[in-house]
């Protein structure tokens, strides 16, 4: 709750991946004054190297482009490495 519960959050900014019903993935990205924010980007291990991440992040700049927002900030956790193709 203390994620839906502040004044960045909308819902429109949220981007959840299913694969036959089976949540697979999460994309959130908030809204504040000046900027938009990349919260975060999740994808289950099982289901990780096949673009879900990329594709999550990128359907969800079209909440950004409806925000009229000309900023977006995000920050990759030290602690996550990329991983080659």
């Amino acid at each position: 709750m203390r994620r839906i519960e502040v004044a960045s959050y909308d819902p429109r900014g949220v981007v959840i991946t299913l694969d036959d019903g089976v949540w697979v993935g999460m994309a959130a990205t908030s809204r504040h004054e000046d900027f938009m924010f990349n919260e975060m980007t999740g994808v289950k291990a099982g289901y990780r190297g096949q673009g879900i991440s990329i594709a999550m992040k990128t359907f969800g700049m079209t909440f950004v482009k409806e925000c009229g927002a000309s900023r977006v900030r995000t920050f990759h956790h030290p602690a996550k490495r990329a991983r080659s193709p």
